[in-house]
């Protein structure tokens, strides 16, 4: 039963782009019945699903205070020190790592990246490792852009990253097209090739619009938002924030939607 309630809450959070209303409420739903059940695993590994949700949708709302009394830090807290519950530990980790790179807050994305590399190691191959392949390569592509002290182990793996979302794409085009274009444009992004990485943006922003991934076309958008004001292009830069405002605010995550509306206020206000 918690395998399949966090399978089902981390594709409706992080895969399909529904509604996050939707997928919200379906999960205080199964918070509450976990809790009638006794099933603490079933509602640890749904709980930091929630929060993300919630934190998306720009609410103040603590999910671990609704439902155990205790703060969002001191659940992860016990959860770090707590034995076995690797499944929660992954999901807990891979949460945030997702919420950071939505924010467009890359150094804290590596931080927690680095962090959750234990949790990572071997294991059952479910939806949160499926995202970190992903997500870590959009990780290690901004990482090696600013020439850290490990460049060359995150061009590693942001290489990686790229070859196995490519298998993955051969087996579910549908589900994999558009992150493997986002890898690819951040790859040509990173290597200077603006012709190319122009043309991967677009085509992971049309995948992931065809294949009804509200979310992954907003952040598409916002990547290559990132990627024209690298090269001083603010107009183009804003018509992205502006698809990607769009896109956020179809998924409902109004707390993405303010964010962009300050990004593109700074723009405006330091355009020539």
């Amino acid at each position: 039963m918690a395998y399949n309630l966090h399978m089902y809450a981390g594709v409706a959070v992080w895969e399909c782009g529904d509604r996050l209303t939707k997928a919200e409420e379906i999960m205080r739903i199964h918070a509450k019945r976990m809790i009638q059940y006794n099933h603490d695993n079933g509602l640890r590994n749904i709980l930091p699903l929630l929060q993300l949700a919630l934190k998306l949708m720009g609410s103040a709302e603590d999910a671990f205070m609704t439902f155990c009394g205790i703060s969002e830090d001191d659940f992860f807290q016990q959860e770090w020190h707590r034995k076995g519950g690797k499944t929660s530990k992954l999901i807990g980790h891979t949460t945030r790592l997702y919420l950071a790179i939505m924010r467009g807050d890359m150094a804290l994305a590596e931080r927690i990246y680095e962090m959750g590399k234990m949790y990572h190691k071997g294991g059952i191959l479910f939806i949160g490792s499926i995202m970190r392949a992903f997500l870590g390569g959009l990780v290690a592509f901004a990482t090696a852009r600013y020439h850290g002290d490990n460049e060359k182990e995150m061009i590693r793996v942001a290489e990686e990253s790229i070859s196995t979302i490519k298998i993955w794409a051969k087996h579910s085009y549908w589900n994999f097209a558009n992150k493997l274009f986002l890898l690819e444009a951040e790859y040509w992004f990173l290597n200077g090739n603006e012709k190319l990485a122009r043309r991967k943006f677009g085509d992971s922003i049309a995948a992931a619009a065809k294949h009804r991934f509200k979310n992954e076309e907003g952040l598409a958008a916002q990547r290559a938002a990132i990627f024209h004001l690298h090269y001083n292009r603010k107009q183009e830069a804003s018509s992205y924030l502006k698809h990607a405002k769009d896109c956020y605010e179809q998924w409902g995550a109004t707390g993405l939607v303010e964010q962009i509306d300050a990004a593109m206020s700074e723009i405006l206000e330091g355009r020539d």
